[in-house]
Parts: C-alpha cells; structure tokens; sequence
C-alpha cells in the first residue's frame, strides 16, 4: 500500500512535466507547428505520365501560397514540392512558372489555400519516372507538419 501511494504521489507531481510536447515531438514543437496537412492523392496518368498531387489543409491556416507585393509577409504560406524522378530532385513551388507545372489552391483564384492544394506536372513529365513526392509548407510563424505526426515532410511513394 505504501508503494502504491508513493507511485501515486510522484505521478501527481510529475503530471505537468509529463505533457505531450515534452514528450511527442520534442521541444519546441507547439511553437513551430502552424498545423496539419496530408496528402490527399497522388495521381499517375499511365497515358500522358502527367502526375497530379493534392494537398490537404488539416488543421491548419489559409493564406496565400504566391507571394504579392499587397499583402503582408504572414499572410503568405509557402509551399513546394520535391519530385525524385529520374535520378533527381526537382521543386516546383507555388510561385515557380519555370517547370511548366500547375500549382494552384481552392479558392476561387487558385492564389490562395484553404482546404486543398494541387500541383500537377505538364504532360511526359514522368517519362523517364517518378518515384517519390515529398511536400513542405510554412508560414511566417512555423512549419505545417504531415497529419499529426512530428515530420514536416516525409518521402511519399508515386
């Protein structure tokens, strides 16, 4: 009985030190976190090699995902995809024009991101194919991480 109360007495005061911060996700965890998201489908047109990925906003805050000279830095989230295809990582982020890719959020001018978030490559893009997809996303205040686990980008098979 003694025991059982001495277990009982220092789980009583060791219960604030024993959160899911100090525990989860290591600390500083809560501070960088702006929320969730997780992939919501990763597409491969066996016919064009043209390869679709969307994105979805769990938990976490809209904004806009192409930087604009009006607005403010904390409104901007940014996001980017990394393709292993071919032997090589390419990015495409949401401003990128260069790849030829399709970057676009479900607001009604695809500039900004509420729910979800598609990239889809030009047609051939996956030729030569496509392995793996890995997306990033931050904000002015912190980093969004996959689906409530501690990674911030983890490697996704195509």
């Amino acid at each position: 009985m003694q025991r059982f109360l001495s277990l009982i007495f220092v789980l009583f005061f060791l219960a604030g030190c024993l959160d899911a911060s100090s525990i989860g996700c290591g600390e500083g965890y809560e501070e960088t976190r702006a929320g969730d998201y997780s992939i919501d489908s990763i597409t491969l047109d066996p016919t064009t090699n043209q390869l679709s990925v969307v994105v979805k906003n769990e938990e976490a805050a809209s904004g806009f995902i192409r930087e604009n000279e009006s607005l403010e830095q904390e409104q901007t989230i940014w996001v980017t995809l990394q393709i292993q295809h071919n032997g090589q990582i390419t990015p495409i982020q949401g401003g990128d024009t260069a790849h030829s890719w399709t970057v676009a959020g479900d607001s009604s001018n695809g500039d900004s991101w509420v729910s979800t978030l598609t990239f889809t490559s030009p047609d051939g893009f996956c030729d030569s194919g496509c392995e793996e997809i890995r997306f990033t996303a931050s904000n002015y205040d912190g980093i969004f991480y996959h689906d409530g686990t501690c990674e911030s980008s983890p490697w996704f098979a195509v």
